[in-house]
């Protein structure tokens, strides 16, 4: 099987009851959590499993505890609402009997309205800048390799940052972080899976915005990033076979949280979706014997 079919079969699950779903987890930057991002792809997925006719435009995500790598995770859907043209569905994620994430998703039916957005940041197109898998020995220099393979030989996706990407930055610079994504390989052009793995990509180098005017810091002592919550709007149809822009600033940080929002547009410069999320943000005592943790 490639890994484009683990991929994808990985976030449709199996389905064990009428709704209630098992998901596995194949990928990840360490050695013994789960991303973020997988948790809510398939709780995304095991809801729109549940709902026929429309599409997910909206979700929240509230990240509980951390998930271990070694055991399923059990998505349990509850339908909250079926109206003439929203649907609504809340999943739960438990491993062990631990809950580890709440998702509520709202699906609307296909509708003609009004048509607006923001101009999307002119910025260099993709294919004049390095992909990840040009930075390699950048990565290994830091201690890198398995976050290094997360991202370029285990994934899917192809990323090109318009900066030096944030994974190895060491110098403070401003919360801001744009970087083009396109799959590798043709995903199936099914809205309901591609909207779920926006979800799962779309955590992936978020909070970590928010760390880039303290870098000089956080590459010096212990330090931890961890997905708090997190709300997601899809705004038009999706696509990831074509490039799309992530375009993520962070406009708070306090008291160990941080705020990033970013916007998702086509490259033909339609906006797709809007995230928004909360995370925290840290330095760890050394006397604490923590270790440094950071979300892909």
């Amino acid at each position: 099987m490639s890994l484009l079919e683990d991929f994808c079969g990985h976030l449709r699950m199996e389905r064990i009851a009428d709704k209630e779903f098992i998901g596995h987890s194949l990928y990840s930057a360490t050695k013994n959590s789960v991303f973020g991002g997988q948790v809510m792809g398939q709780a995304l997925s095991a809801a729109c499993q549940l709902v026929e006719g429309r599409q997910c435009h909206s979700l929240s995500a509230q990240f509980l505890r951390a998930g271990n790598l070694q055991e399923p995770i059990h998505y349990a859907v509850a339908t909250l609402r079926d109206g003439r043209n929203f649907s609504v569905r809340r999943v739960s994620a438990v491993q062990a009997g631990r809950e580890l994430l709440t998702l509520d998703a709202s699906f609307h039916i296909d509708a003609q309205g009004f048509d607006q957005q923001p101009i999307m940041p002119a910025v260099a197109e993709p294919e004049s800048l390095p992909s990840l898998a040009s930075y390699r020995e950048k990565f290994e220099q830091l201690g890198l390799n398995g976050l290094y393979h997360f991202l370029v030989t285990n994934n899917v996706f192809d990323f090109r940052c318009i900066d030096q990407p944030s994974y190895i930055e060491l110098n403070n610079r401003p919360a801001v972080q744009r970087m083009w994504m396109r799959a590798k390989h043709t995903l199936p052009n099914e809205q309901a899976l591609q909207r779920s793995i926006l979800a799962y990509i779309c955590d992936n180098n978020f909070i970590r915005t928010a760390s880039l005017p303290f870098r000089e810091l956080i590459s010096s002592q212990p330090s931890q990033m961890a997905t708090l919550n997190h709300s997601m709007w899809m705004h038009r149809p999706i696509n990831l076979n074509n490039w799309h822009l992530y375009d993520i600033h962070s406009v708070n940080s306090f008291g160990e949280r941080s705020l990033v929002i970013g916007h998702m547009y086509a490259q033909s410069g339609e906006l797709v979706a809007t995230m928004v999320q909360e995370g925290l943000l840290r330095l760890i005592d050394d006397d604490a014997g923590a270790v440094f943790s950071e979300n892909a």
